[in-house]
């Protein structure tokens, strides 16, 4: 089992009640196999719609009233035969319970029309007699427990991201805690990089304890970060905020404790995090250089003869040893750490410059659209003034006076105290009597400052527009500007990958020579002891893993080069 919510709710229960029953052109009502209706009086979807929206309009807060996720079946489990129409109604009353919403009124679609049966959840947020909205914060999070909560009870499998499992090993997967999200799953194969997994609840809890006096007591980011890193931990970009992470699991700045905000810390240390980061990447990136000068070029020699030059110049005298041997690998390990930081900056700049730029085109285009809705609003406003005064455009200039020395809502009562005030009025009046054109300027000055209101919201929101044109400019700017500094500190992308895959087979040889003997017994802190065990471990299940392939491709005659990709 596993949810999906929508990112585009629907905006109309009429015609996502006809969707899902499939009265739409191009569906079939096949597709259905029942439906299930709480709080209402009928399954039909025009009558149950209209329902649900006069429910609705009773809130005069909630904006979006209609709810809309699915819970979708293995389809392993449907071809055994478990997901039966009765399991899926059962499932059907848990989630609504478990959610809370057993008095809001619902329509609950099945539907198998694909290999995975899957049940549509039609919500009307808007509570049938409080008339108050259901609250979807977390609602994400609720469906994750609620759906693995039922997985189990019903004995049905809870569906993951089994490429990713297939890559890592399940072993190590389920031994490890859980998997990575399949947004961060998918967003690290199009950022060519490991997925991370986040921290277990109780992971996170004996994590913020161990690290609360770092955050208090640090002066500043550098200080922060050598604090963090001697437990292992180091600090990296994602999104519009940080991530604490040990390498292989990650937890959000956020959740340290109420204190410990991304905001709160830059303006506590008197700089942003991309800065420290810049500057960080100079150190690291100098200090890389510092060590190629200092090794010789053993290009053109013997791999033995490379060996032994690359150990004379090897600053672990002890290089044999299994504690030198824990050292190196821990280094090796803090060293991929390091540039991993580097790297997420590097994303997250590029991030912010296409961010920055598409703010950017999205105002220009909007300012074409705000241009030609001003010129709308300027013609009806002179069309109106037209019908009412003999002169418009004196009309027009006398009342842009008035506004200016006496303020908007002054010169509105002035006007409509003496309508004389912007010039001569159309028509004729004599006594009681009116000609056509006069009682046709009677009739529209009773509109001429509601156009006049609207020309102005107009107006003012070209301005708008145009100033927040300038403001993505600059952003732009001070985007491409942090992007730049990082490249010529870091290189080029290209540049930077091929540092992150020297520092990945740094750490991949330095591994292959310990044991897990070895850093169990090393004399490092407990959390990085516990750390590169997991990281050996996840080596091993991998190692494993790869000739267990190896041993099913000799057996059915496949090239044997494709397993070790």
């Amino acid at each position: 089992m596993r949810f999906k919510v929508p990112a585009r709710q629907p905006e109309s229960f009429r015609a996502s009640a006809l969707y899902l029953a499939g009265r739409v052109q191009g569906l079939s009502p096949d597709r259905v196999e029942f439906v299930e209706r709480r709080n209402l009086h009928t399954d039909d979807p025009r009558s149950a719609a209209a329902v649900m929206d006069a429910t609705a309009q009773k809130s005069a807060r909630c904006r979006q009233p209609a709810y809309h996720f699915i819970v979708t079946f293995d389809p392993d489990d449907a071809a055994a035969g478990k997901v039966t129409p009765e399991l899926k109604r059962r499932v059907a009353q848990q989630v609504i319970e478990r959610m809370g919403l057993t008095e809001h009124q619902l329509l609950v679609y099945s539907h198998t029309d694909t290999d995975h049966p899957h049940l549509h959840f039609l919500v009307n947020r808007v509570h049938p007699t409080k008339h108050i909205a259901y609250d979807r914060h977390q609602d994400g999070r609720r469906l994750t427990d609620i759906v693995q909560e039922l997985a189990r009870e019903h004995g049905l499998n809870i569906l993951r991201n089994r490429e990713y499992e297939r890559q890592l090993g399940r072993e190590v997967v389920e031994d490890f805690g859980p998997a990575p999200t399949d947004a961060e799953y998918w967003r690290a194969r199009r950022e060519e990089r490991e997925a991370q997994r986040p921290f277990e609840k109780d992971a996170v809890t004996d994590l913020r304890r161990r690290l609360k006096d770092d955050f208090i007591r640090a002066r500043d980011w550098d200080d922060l970060a050598e604090r963090l890193a001697a437990k292992g931990i180091t600090m990296e970009r994602k999104g519009q905020g940080l991530v604490l992470t040990d390498g292989d699991r990650f937890a959000k700045l956020s959740d340290m404790g109420k204190g410990v905000r991304f905001h709160v810390l830059e303006e506590r240390y008197g700089e942003s995090f991309d800065d420290h980061m810049a500057r960080r990447a100079a150190r690291v990136a100098e200090r890389d250089r510092g060590k190629e000068e200092r090794t010789p070029d053993t290009s053109g020699m013997a791999p033995a003869e490379r060996r032994t030059v690359e150990g004379m110049f090897d600053e672990e005298p002890d290089r044999g040893s299994a504690e030198a041997a824990v050292r190196r690998f821990d280094q090796a390990d803090m060293e991929f750490r390091y540039w991993s930081q580097i790297e997420a900056s590097y994303r997250s700049a590029a991030g912010k410059v296409r961010y920055a730029e598409r703010q950017q085109a999205f105002n220009e285009k909007q300012v074409h659209r705000d241009e030609a809705w001003l010129g709308k609003r300027s013609r009806s406003l002179d069309e109106i003034l037209g019908k009412v005064y003999r002169d418009a455009d004196k009309a027009r200039a006398i009342w842009d006076d008035l506004e200016e020395k006496f303020g908007i809502r002054d010169a509105e009562r002035m006007i409509e105290k003496d309508p004389f005030i912007l010039g001569a009025v159309r028509g004729i009046r004599l006594g009681d009597t009116r000609t056509a054109d006069r009682r046709e300027a009677k009739r529209y000055f009773r509109y001429i400052v509601e156009r006049r209101q609207r020309w102005r919201d107009a107006k003012n929101r070209l301005e708008h527009t145009r100033a927040e044109i300038e403001r993505a400019r600059q952003r732009v700017k001070l985007a491409v500007r942090e992007y730049e500094l990082l490249q010529h500190v870091a290189g080029s992308p290209q540049m930077l990958r091929e540092t992150m895959l020297e520092k990945i087979k740094a750490r991949a040889r330095a591994l292959s020579r310990v044991t897990e003997r070895a850093i169990e017994r090393s004399r490092l802190a407990d959390e990085r002891r516990e750390q590169l065990h997991r990281a050996w471990r996840v080596a091993k299940e991998k190692r494993l893993e790869r000739e267990r392939k190896r041993e099913r491709g000799r057996a059915f005659g496949l090239d044997l080069s494709l397993f070790d990709k």
